[in-house]
């Protein structure tokens, strides 16, 4: 699995990304035998699926939450597996309150707060853990590219600032693969982002496709006191989301700092940031995702956020009919 800083020649075409494209082919060809050699296991209960055709965050993680909060409402019983990023895990592991970022990685205590999680870096791993859980669906948290296990609903999410980048395969551009082979296999495509998605080639072929689009933004749920100047700090996937997420409302900011995806901080990191921000006479902030990893010595504040769907009745309904009949 890949987890890089997106870097800016993603975004365009120009000499690097050209330079590049040999090893996109390599990547290419890295792929299909891959796929070729793969043995598809059929885990013991239906699994919802959700990830992205392009490298960095484009909101999987609020999604599972999201698909978590869906699950309770209906009474359907779940489990959310994880791939424990940056983690010490030998073998899968059910979360608990008392694991450490640095055991099971950052997403599974995050969603640890929204149900039952297993962390693991190989989906075989946590087979005994669902036979003994028995669950009536389970919500893998990025996996469409993982030929070794059977998906039955396949959740696409894209963000709609970057979207599909230069459109090059890694590591020329940001694709994992082709975007219109990829779409072919979707059951649902998840537009994610408080911009409106500038990308026409990715409108035209989501619109080609015939596969159903719902559109989400962020919003946010945590209280933040306006008056307080704040230095932002995140290690995400996608770090503007989050800056820009703050200035939309209006959030007064005076510097920020982006860290790799899923980075570990240290104590002496988080007491350098500390002093920087007193400098400055702000607040630390970050983001949720990074807070639980955060020992809570450090005064810092966080933001929680939410996906609010357009036409989410309409959304509902779909989900619905299709988890029953993986189900019933």
């Amino acid at each position: 699995m890949i987890k890089l800083n997106y870097p800016v020649f993603w975004q365009k075409s120009g000499l690097i990304p050209l330079l590049l494209t040999p090893f996109s082919w390599i990547y290419i060809i890295l792929g299909i035998i891959r796929k070729f050699f793969a043995k598809q296991l059929k885990l013991p209960a239906p699994v919802i699926c959700v990830g992205n055709i392009t490298v960095g965050g484009t909101g999987k993680t609020p999604t599972i939450i999201w698909l978590a909060n869906f699950l309770k409402q209906q009474n359907i019983n779940f489990v959310i597996i994880t791939k424990a990023y940056k983690s010490k895990l030998k073998k899968g592991t059910l979360v608990n309150n008392h694991h450490l970022a640095c055991e099971v990685g950052d997403e599974s205590l995050l969603l640890r707060n929204h149900g039952r999680v297993i962390a693991t870096k190989k989906i075989t791993d946590s087979v005994p853990i669902l036979n003994d859980l028995k669950p009536e669906i389970i919500l893998v948290d990025d996996g469409l590219q993982n030929p070794n296990f059977h998906k039955d609903i396949k959740i696409l999410t894209i963000d709609a600032l970057r979207g599909l980048g230069n459109g090059k395969i890694f590591p020329a551009g940001a694709l994992r693969n082709s975007p219109k082979k990829a779409l072919k296999n979707i059951d649902l495509i998840f537009m994610i982002g408080n911009s409106k998605c500038q990308d026409e080639y990715l409108i035209r072929i989501i619109e080609n496709s015939n596969k159903p689009l719902f559109k989400a933004k962020f919003n946010l749920i945590t209280q933040i006191n306006k008056q307080h100047n704040y230095y932002a700090f995140c290690g995400i996937g996608n770090p503007d989301k989050f800056y820009s997420l703050l200035k939309e409302y209006k959030i007064p900011v005076i510097k920020t700092l982006s860290f790799p995806d899923h980075h570990q901080y240290l104590d002496q990191e988080l007491t350098a940031l500390n002093i920087e921000a007193n400098k400055h006479q702000a607040t630390l902030i970050t983001t949720k995702k990074d807070y639980v990893k955060i020992p809570e010595k450090f005064a810092i504040k966080y933001v929680d956020i939410e996906l609010s769907f357009e036409n989410e009745h309409e959304l509902n309904k779909l989900l619905y009919a299709k988890i029953s009949e993986q189900i019933i």
